[in-house]
Parts: structure tokens; sequence; C-alpha cells
């Protein structure tokens, strides 16, 4: 890790961090308008505004009910034949550093892109998710990617993302979850968190950024945990910049398919930062686009 990238790890994970991004945000000032403005245009539902609210005050929303149900049936059945070919997935991953998951769509890849028409890129493009997240934002959001994850037993010690921890990505990092297994028995692995309120008793920890449990609940009573019980095709949204979690902690012979998709405020916290990982289609609509950075 460089001197600049050591620097900005330890300052994304204080308050300086909005220091940080109103000084890269200030080279993008067009663009961050015309976000702004494009926010303002959108056409909200009761409901969709309502879990904007949500996100903002409490750092998580359940959206369930907004999902568009043609596109979720869709998103179910390709969920199904991603599990029959976990193998096959396993030998093609582009990372494997938690040893607990197996990446799904990496193989789906090309040239290192997904495309604008795959369905695990179009439900993170659903109106309602851009509605949502865009209210929440105050602007139109940056899709840094899609991941189906498998989470699984491996009978080693809780590591990584099984630990408490933020994500220091950014200022905000606004994640849509969506489980394609039921994930209704702690064995299951729940995604766990505590909501804005509660990880703010906690504060901000500097000399590392996980967490087990026993330091956690020194400053948090274990009431304040939401633990994400739920069946098949529930949908809930999580700033993890703002809600201590944890997941994937998994009993013998249980299994969790996890859908992920991850949105900033334009633009990314790291100058640079990734190469854009989706390609559009000629269907690929402008806000689409722009969601995208393409």
């Amino acid at each position: 890790m460089g001197l600049v990238s050591r620097a900005l790890w330890h300052v994304n994970r204080s308050p300086l961090r909005y220091a940080v991004k109103t000084g890269v945000s200030a080279w993008h000032l067009n663009e961050k308008r015309e976000r702004r403005r494009q926010a303002q245009l959108l056409t909200l539902s009761p409901a969709e505004r309502a879990r904007a609210d949500d996100l903002n005050r409490d750092g998580y929303a359940v959206v369930t009910e907004l999902m568009d149900p043609s596109l979720q049936t869709e998103f179910a059945e390709a969920g199904v034949v991603r599990l029959k070919d976990i193998d096959a997935s396993e030998s093609k991953q582009t990372s494997n550093w938690k040893k607990f998951w197996v990446r799904l769509l990496d193989a789906e890849m090309k040239d290192g892109k997904l495309s604008a028409d795959n369905v695990f890129v179009r439900y993170a493009l659903q109106p309602a998710v851009i509605n949502v997240i865009a209210t929440a934002l105050g602007e139109i959001p940056w899709l840094d990617y899609v991941l189906l994850s498998y989470s699984r037993h491996t009978g080693e010690e809780l590591a990584s993302s099984q630990l408490w921890h933020r994500d220091h990505d950014d200022v905000r990092v606004i994640k849509l979850f969506s489980y394609l297994t039921d994930v209704e028995e702690d064995g299951d692995g729940p995604f766990t968190f505590l909501p804005r309120q509660s990880t703010d008793k906690f504060g901000y920890p500097l000399r590392s950024s996980h967490f087990p449990d026993e330091q956690v609940f020194q400053k948090v009573p274990r009431s304040d945990i939401k633990v994400m019980r739920a069946p098949r095709l529930t949908s809930f949204m999580v700033d993890t910049a703002r809600c201590l979690h944890m997941g994937s902690r998994m009993a013998p012979g249980h299994g969790r398919l996890l859908y992920t998709a991850t949105f900033f405020a334009f633009p990314r916290m790291y100058p640079g930062g990734k190469l854009r990982p989706f390609s559009a289609t000629p269907e690929t609509t402008p806000l689409q686009k722009l969601v995208m950075g393409l």
C-alpha cells in the first residue's frame, strides 16, 4: 500500500472523510450539478419517498414491495440457474480472498464488464431502486458494482466481513441486498447490522476496521441488533458506511445466495478508482448510463 493510499485508508475511517469527499467533488462540480438536477426530475411514489427517509434516518430500509414483479421472477429464475453451476463458477472467480464466498458473476463478464442487459444489472437499475437511492443521496447515484455471492461453511475462524465492520469506500455506501435463498435461521448466515443510531455509539476506532462481537457490545446493547432473517426474494437497502454490519456466519450444511448492488454519490472517494464494470446496449437509457458512469 502506497503512502497516499495508506493515508486515505486512515482518513476514510474517521470523520475527516467528509473533507476528502468535498475536495474530490470539487473537481467534478459540473457533473455533480447535473446529477442533482436529474434527481429533482424523478417522480417518486409515497412508498419510495418513505424508504428514502428510512435510509437517511436509520441507515436501512426494507424495499421488497418496491421490486418489479416481472423482473423479480426473472431474477429468481436466474438465481436458481447460477446455484446449479457453483463448481464451474468457483474455478472462474477473479477474486477468492474470502474463502467462505463463491462469486457467481465473474464468468459472465466480457473484458471485465457486465452487459446492461444482464438481469443482475437490470435489477439494480429498476426505477424504484434509483428513485429511493437518488432521493436519499440528493443526486443520481453511481452504481459501482453488482455481485452474486454464495456463502458456505468453511470451519475456519471468523474473518473479514464475518466480523463487525463499516464499509469505508466512501462517506455513504448504499447497498441493495436481495436474498436468492431462504435465510430464516441463524445458520443460514443472515445479514446482521446495527442501525445508524446504534452504530454512532460505537464511534470510529482507528486502529482496526473489523471487530469481534465482544468489542462491539462493550459499547452497544445486543438488543440493538437487526438480524435480517427473511425468505427468498426479500430485498433491503443498508448504508454500510453508517451501519456496522456482518454476515456469512454459516453453519455446516447451510448455504446462502445473496445479491448485492453497491451505490455511491459521485465521484468515488479514491480518485481514479475502478474501471467501469458495465457496458451499455442500444436499449440502455441516458439515465441508466448516468447511473453506470457510461
